[in-house]
């Protein structure tokens, strides 16, 4: 396996977060390393930022190089990142978010000793609250993580991910969607190769506070989950001849998204379609757990309309 690691962070508008992220890829403790930025089409002052980092990752002993193309989304930033790199290993980060210094150096080390294994990923902590690493330890799965994917229990956020060239050239990359590429990409990836946890908080999560407010974001959520019950209806039938491939594990991931939605639904006091939604989770799903426990809430989402209500999000 060659020593070189190309670390890929994609970015779009926002190049006052760069400090953050690229500063803690150059904080790494890991050499060889390479940092490839793809600015995606933002129009503004990001490519002079890119282009002033030059002398600091020299100076840090980092490869680095940075471009610029049309707009097209994170996925395919990072798949054209990932053409541009030279390394044999890939780690993901966000222009928001960072690594801790022993980052790169501890997954390096640990796909080492599972030579088997395609994709390494890490615990996270979100900023602010470093001292409740995520997820808990007993929810950590690993090896052939397919079912575990769908169902929640393993948990690999694209910020924490580490993995072979050969993923990305056997499965093509991130899908060209702006939503939930990262998701279906593990998926995808989770049918051809093992997986390994780490069981360290490496990556820290920045939460961003949206600008819109709380009903407008509770739309843009209902076209967000509208999205990603296409996407995993669309997988399903791309892939759904794959001997990895289990049914009832995609029912418990679409069932986890129709939980999201209906919620969304009734906290915008929009009750009949929400009721509109579980049947039809119910018809596709089956009678899933996360379904099951929306009966209640539904009820008193229709009694709370009786009086011009709705329920609140919690």
């Amino acid at each position: 396996m060659s020593d070189l690691v190309s670390a890929i962070i994609p970015t779009y508008r926002r190049p006052a977060a760069l400090d953050r992220s690229l500063g803690s890829v150059l904080r790494q403790t890991w050499r060889p390393l390479e940092l490839v930025v793809v600015d995606d089409g933002s129009g503004d002052n990001t490519p002079e930022v890119l282009a002033a980092w030059a002398d600091k990752a020299k100076a840090a002993g980092v490869e680095y190089q940075w471009h610029t193309k049309e707009n097209g989304g994170p996925g395919a930033a990072r798949n054209y990142g990932m053409e541009c790199a030279k390394g044999e290993l890939f780690a993901f980060l966000d222009d928001d978010d960072r690594w801790y210094p022993q980052k790169i150096e501890t997954q390096v080390a640990h796909l080492k000793m599972h030579s088997d294994s395609g994709v390494s990923f890490t615990r996270y902590v979100h900023a602010g609250k470093e001292d409740q690493p995520k997820p808990r330890m007993e929810n950590i799965r690993d090896g052939w993580v397919f079912d575990t994917l769908c169902s929640g229990e393993t948990r690999a956020h694209l910020q924490t991910l580490m993995i072979r060239r050969a993923v990305f050239e056997h499965t093509g990359g991130f899908a060209p969607h702006r939503n939930f590429e990262d998701f279906e990409f593990c998926l995808r990836s989770s049918l051809e190769f093992p997986f390994t946890a780490v069981a360290e908080a490496l990556t820290v999560i920045e939460t961003v506070e949206s600008s819109v407010s709380r009903e407008a974001g509770l739309e843009g959520d209902l076209e967000r989950d509208s999205l990603k019950l296409k996407v995993l209806r669309e997988f399903r039938q791309k892939h759904g001849r794959h001997e990895r491939y289990h049914e009832p594990a995609m029912q418990q991931a679409l069932a986890r998204v129709y939980d999201e939605h209906i919620k969304h639904f009734i906290w915008l006091g929009r009750v009949d379609e929400a009721r509109k939604a579980w049947d039809d989770a119910i018809k596709e799903c089956g009678d899933q757990p996360q379904l099951a426990g929306l009966k209640g809430k539904l009820k008193r989402a229709t009694v709370a309309g009786w009086f011009g209500r709705r329920l609140k999000k919690p």
